[in-house]
């Protein structure tokens, strides 16, 4: 029997074995920024779309809730099934897309932090209010986006502002205006999608939930039962 003492034993004993931790899992991502002039709806776009947000994200920022527009970047995010065609790589090994949502100011006092914003980004949705169409800061996103990235998606919002019965004729005839403009830039055949990311705009939004607060407020609350013989 082997008569060394327990400590000497147990020092000589190999050390348990670490349980080997899972690499994490990145999905693919692609930086998406979304840009316009201001007032156009592009964080009402990225409010629609997002399912994870930064705290940096929506306008969070006190001076830009007092002054009621995007003042710095925004990140947010939301995730797709990987498409077919799109196989795992080294670089991540996930089911799914992210993409993240750079919300850029429309602002022309802001254009440092759009510029910032569009350095790191892959793809461009410029959000066009269809009722103005073109305006001043729309034409320099453009021109930012034309240094920056090949590819850009315009997406038409506010269509719920045009009277039903001419809206797809509205769009039709701001498609037309938009190619034109687009003609000779190398976007000529981005594709165009037509939206309204907040029925009503953000300031119906805000009084509708308003609205729906005071009604739960000033509802009685029923009486329960303490269950007391």
């Amino acid at each position: 029997a082997d008569r060394r003492p327990r400590e000497a034993m147990a020092a000589a004993a190999p050390p348990p074995k670490k349980k080997d931790k899972p690499e994490p899992v990145f999905p693919l991502n692609l930086n998406v920024g979304v840009m316009g002039h201001v007032d156009s709806g592009k964080t009402s776009v990225v409010k629609a779309l997002s399912t994870t947000l930064s705290t940096a994200s929506l306008d969070k920022a006190p001076e830009s809730k007092a002054r009621g527009m995007t003042l710095d970047l925004g990140f947010s995010s939301f995730n797709v099934p990987l498409p077919d065609h799109v196989k795992p790589g080294p670089a991540f090994d996930a089911d799914e897309l992210q993409f993240t949502l750079v919300d850029c100011p429309g602002h022309a006092s802001l254009i440092r932090t759009i510029i910032g914003g569009a350095q790191i980004i892959d793809l461009m949705v410029l959000v066009v209010d269809v009722v103005k169409g073109m305006q001043t800061q729309t034409a320099e996103c453009l021109v930012i986006g034309e240094i920056t990235t090949d590819d850009l998606i315009v997406c038409f919002n506010k269509v719920d502002m045009l009277p039903e019965a001419e809206r797809a004729d509205a769009i039709a005839k701001a498609t037309k205006r938009l190619r034109a403009q687009l003609a000779t830039s190398k976007f000529r055949d981005a594709p165009v999608v037509a939206c309204a990311a907040c029925v009503g705009g953000e300031k119906v939004a805000a009084v509708s939930a308003e609205d729906k607060a005071s009604k739960r407020r000033a509802e009685p609350v029923p009486n329960q039962s303490l269950g007391l013989a």
